[in-house]
């Protein structure tokens, strides 16, 4: 009798460590927050911890163990952000935090510059937004693609010491373009070296206000990725860059 109580103890034992481990998963995500089982091809790490059937919060990370982003979404595919979100610069400042409701941003959403001064607020109405998953017209830069090649033309640097240590490279930045048009969440995906790193991550975060993304005419997130180019061949005329990177469906 006793060893059937000890044999039905440790069976509820097991059963209740499923459950727990149940309840938390970690996972890698490459550049563009998929999942991948080759931690090779990994940028971040993602902890996922499911607090009931409608709500799990989220940790994401650098691969080196800074904090990229926290929420909370309200569907296991992790597609309906619903709640608090922070949101960080890979050098540790926070790039912004605020609220989601059902998807979509709602009320005052505090922001900062990559160096960590304070940008101006962004107020979003809270609307009951149906929510969508997909934008069928791209954001745009003001002025289109020339413009922005000649803003590249004008505001992109080649550090000194970079330079001087003859370092080259593409640059690889994702970020989304949010509802009001705004440049958020710059990452580097792809680095060459924090010196270059650095003036690329530097440059998109001072990109102006776009003409956001848009599904059945409201206007909705969507992201990007920018390469940019720093060749020593071509630095009297100016660094090179293709903004024309693949849209990544929101």
């Amino acid at each position: 009798m006793k060893q059937i109580l000890q044999l039905c103890g440790l069976s509820l034992l097991l059963l209740l460590a499923n459950h727990v481990s149940a309840q938390s998963r970690d996972e890698f995500l490459d550049a563009q927050n998929r999942v991948v089982a080759d931690s090779s091809k990994a940028k971040y790490t993602r902890n996922v911890v499911m607090v009931n059937d409608s709500m799990f919060k989220v940790t994401v990370k650098h691969l080196t163990g800074e904090v990229a982003y926290t929420g909370a979404y309200t569907d296991p595919k992790l597609e309906i952000p619903h709640g608090d979100f922070e949101y960080y610069y890979a050098n540790g400042y926070k790039e912004s935090q605020g609220r989601f409701k059902n998807g979509y941003k709602v009320g005052t959403w505090k922001r900062w510059s990559f160096d960590g001064n304070a940008k101006p607020d962004r107020f979003y109405p809270d609307e009951n937004f149906r929510s969508t998953n997909r934008s069928s017209k791209p954001a745009k830069f003001p002025g289109g693609m020339t413009a922005l090649q000649a803003m590249v033309n004008d505001s992109l640097k080649y550090p000194l010491e970079a330079r001087e240590r003859k370092l080259e490279g593409t640059v690889y930045v994702t970020f989304t373009i949010d509802a009001t048009g705004e440049v958020t969440k710059p990452q580097v995906t792809d680095g060459v070296h924090y010196l270059l790193d650095e003036e690329a991550l530097r440059f998109v975060s001072s990109l102006p206000t776009w003409t956001p993304a848009a599904k059945n005419g409201m206007p909705v997130d969507s992201n990007y990725i920018m390469p940019i180019t720093f060749n020593l061949g071509t630095y009297n005329e100016k660094q090179k860059v293709d903004p024309l990177g693949d849209a990544i469906k929101n």
